[in-house]
């Protein structure tokens, strides 16, 4: 079974975790962060997404998919008040639930053919593809200046906005942040996009090709228009509607039409087997040949080499 991988952070520092699975509950996930951050599970408060929100720590058997949870997402873990039902294992009587967190949508593939289409611009797979990708949908800008740029905007965004962006999510000082997310060798992710979708007052929806799901940054801001981006696991691209007066990037919020049309596209990329595997991948550098397993190896061999042009294979 796929295991999940997650970044714990907490007020003593941070910390991944790997021994889950697509078939560990909420409370697997509680007696791992009680042993890694000595907060009992009675008193954790745990919150996940961006803007980070609550998850309902009530079902003990509810599985992590079901909770919004997924290989990847950073879990933060604060103390709070200690509760009566939540100290205990799971009884036998518990049934799970499903209390999504994350502003996140799993979708099914769409029974019918779209009526508009999307189609997807690949733009270098280097370490800054998330910004080159925002740079293209919100700027009209893929250039390497433009993600320079964004890495700025980033950094004003969290200086400005404390409160939203706090240490214990950064996983390090803010100011530390600030110097570290300009360094071209960096990812981004979804500290990224929330502080961009609030810079640019625009939803941005993320597509994710293997779950087929959208995490959708900026919701909570009221914006009346957003942006689409596609990612396979490590990278990401930016989504256009084709149209006589060139590449259509910005659409209404409640625009149906374009989100099954990217959705198709997402279901399409998955069917062709277009993504990576974060949990039970290997991946191949495309500049030396060296063969390696996991998203961990990989980033330190991009760090070591200066070389980030990856491919999976089997």
């Amino acid at each position: 079974m796929p295991n999940i991988i997650l970044k714990c952070t907490y007020s003593g520092g941070s910390s991944v975790l790997r021994n889950l699975t697509s078939e560990s509950t909420l409370h697997d996930l509680q007696s791992m962060l009680q042993e890694t951050t000595q907060i009992e599970i009675a008193q954790q408060k745990l919150k996940s997404g961006f803007p980070p929100k609550l998850i309902n720590t009530e079902e003990k058997t509810a599985l992590l998919a079901d909770l919004g949870i997924r290989s990847g997402d950073s879990v933060l873990v604060e103390r709070g008040a200690p509760t009566s039902n939540n100290s205990s294992a799971p009884s036998s009587n518990q049934t799970s639930s499903a209390h999504p967190q994350s502003q996140s949508q799993n979708s099914s593939t769409p029974t019918t053919v779209p009526k508009r289409s999307i189609i997807r611009k690949v733009v270098p797979s280097d370490n800054s593809c998330l910004f080159a990708s925002i740079g293209f949908v919100l700027q009209g800008d893929d250039g390497q200046s433009i993600a320079t740029a964004l890495r700025c905007v980033v950094g004003d965004i969290v200086l400005s906005c404390p409160d939203e962006f706090p240490d214990i999510l950064l996983g390090k000082k803010r100011e530390e942040y600030v110097g570290w997310i300009q360094s071209p060798s960096i990812w981004g992710g979804g500290i990224e996009l929330a502080a961009l979708a609030r810079h640019f007052a625009t939803e941005i929806h993320v597509v994710d090709t293997q779950s087929l799901r959208i995490d959708r940054f900026g919701q909570d801001l009221n914006c009346s228009e957003k942006a689409y981006v596609i990612y396979d696991g490590i990278h990401y691209d930016p989504l256009y509607e084709p149209s006589p007066g060139g590449p259509v990037t910005v659409f209404p919020v409640g625009d149906e039409g374009i989100e099954s049309a990217a959705m198709l596209l997402a279901a399409n990329a998955k069917k062709a087997h277009n993504y990576t595997d974060l949990a039970n991948f290997t991946l191949k550098c495309g500049t030396c040949g060296l063969g390696m397993a996991g998203e961990q190896v990989a980033r330190q061999h991009a760090k070591e080499t200066g070389h980030t042009n990856f491919q999976e294979y089997k």
